[in-house]
């Protein structure tokens, strides 16, 4: 597919996602009882781009409990590029990133929440270029084949988590980052042929 149509294809793509609400915004869930309260009771559904299709209950494990509740999500467009981001706050304070790009595949997966504090890095099985520690997870997925202009693109996906670990948080952060993947494989390369499995 050359790249005008491809162009065009993606602000079709853009167009479609702001009409649908996806731009992004900020919700904001207050309790205002004593007692904290699981994500899902405080703000239910938030970032319904990036985290369309993760389970509350997963959702529940990794954002703590809180009496207040806020997230935010932000897309942008470029050439060839998309990028849904996703921040989440308990009691004012930044608990998780998600991040989802569609770049040129020539890009490298930029890291998060590996090194020396972060825990022993890990691959992600079924994945050539991924990896996950002990408070992040991030991996990328073929969006579109080359066409022999280097014009070939892939999702990146990447999350991150500021909060005490429990036994199973890594794996949570695995699952969250591969269901971001589908959804944002779905959105993204969707004006796009993809990559057959």
């Amino acid at each position: 597919m050359n790249r005008p149509l491809r162009i065009t294809l993606l602000a079709v793509l853009a167009v479609a996602l702001v009409a649908a609400g996806a731009l992004g915004g900020v919700l904001v869930g207050r309790e205002e009882g004593k007692d904290p309260k699981k994500f899902s009771e405080v703000l239910g559904d938030t970032c319904p781009t990036v985290l369309r299709g993760v389970p509350s209950s997963l959702l529940d494990r990794v954002v703590p409990v809180s009496r207040n509740a806020g997230g935010e999500q932000r897309m942008t467009y470029r050439k060839l590029s998309v990028n849904s981001h996703c921040t989440i706050t308990v009691d004012g304070k930044e608990v998780l990133d998600v991040d989802v790009e569609q770049l040129n595949s020539v890009n490298e997966p930029r890291r998060a929440g590996t090194g020396p504090g972060h825990g022993k890095t890990k691959s992600i099985p079924g994945y050539d270029k991924s990896w996950s520690s002990q408070d992040a997870a991030g991996l990328n997925v073929a969006c579109t084949k080359n066409t022999g202009n280097d014009n070939a693109t892939n999702v990146y996906v990447r999350a991150q988590v500021w909060r005490e670990p429990y036994g199973g948080l890594r794996e949570d952060l695995v699952r969250m980052v591969k269901q971001a993947a589908k959804t944002g494989h779905a959105l993204a390369c969707s004006a796009v042929p993809p990559v057959p499995d």
